[in-house]
């Protein structure tokens, strides 16, 4: 609240979920939203071949371990479908996987940094449009820790402050991400100019993170 944010979204591994846990976690989303703060609830369902899949607006616990069968199960229950972190996967999923998520997570600030989404991804992203024409882009913090946490937000309007509202304006595209040094549409529809500069630049920051953590070795 006090960085201005009106709604965050958020969740929780499926395989540190119960019944009972997913109860409370929705209680707990319920005290927790107001009239000018809304919490969207989700789960990461883990799938066979180590793939997660982030159901956003999705609370149903699920054994489907199948990655086009999970998304479309995340589907059904009204969520949107997100496959987190490609970057892990190399950037290259099955047809039948693109097909069945709604967006790919572009930009995750554990994986990538907090100044700029993946370099890869203005590259990849049509790539997997080619099969998904529909395909979103998104940004995750991937927040497991509170001091991880880095001003990468999603930006949208909406009618009123509800889960189902702000989910439907992000299922259009309807949104901006933004950091303080970089934004795209939902689209991401980036320019060749900017595309290589998101490569030069991510690259040389790469190369910075790389070093600093070499000192802090060396200083311990």
């Amino acid at each position: 609240m006090t960085r201005g944010y009106q709604f965050i979204a958020i969740g929780e591994h499926s395989q540190d979920m119960s019944e009972e846990k997913v109860e409370i976690t929705k209680k707990q989303g319920t005290e927790n939203s107001r009239d000018d703060f809304c919490i969207i609830l989700g789960i990461e369902y883990s799938c066979h071949g180590g793939i997660h899949i982030f159901g956003l607006g999705a609370m149903g616990l699920t054994h489907e371990m199948d990655q086009a069968v999970g998304a479309e199960e995340v589907r059904a229950q009204g969520g949107l479908a997100i496959l987190a972190h490609p970057y892990r996967y190399n950037w290259t999923r099955a047809p039948e996987l693109l097909k069945a998520v709604d967006a790919v997570e572009t930009w995750n600030v554990a994986y990538d940094g907090k100044s700029l989404p993946s370099a890869q991804a203005p590259e990849a992203l049509p790539s997997m449009r080619r099969i998904n024409p529909k395909l979103l882009a998104i940004a995750e913090q991937d927040l497991h820790r509170k001091r991880a946490f880095y001003d990468v937000a999603i930006q949208t309007e909406a009618d009123c402050l509800t889960p189902i509202t702000i989910r439907s304006s992000l299922l259009r595209g309807d949104y901006l991400v933004k950091s303080r040094f970089f934004q795209t549409t939902g689209r991401a529809q980036i320019s060749s100019l900017k595309s290589i500069f998101l490569r030069v630049a991510s690259s040389q920051l790469r190369n910075l993170r790389k070093a600093r953590d070499v000192f802090r070795r060396r200083a311990t």
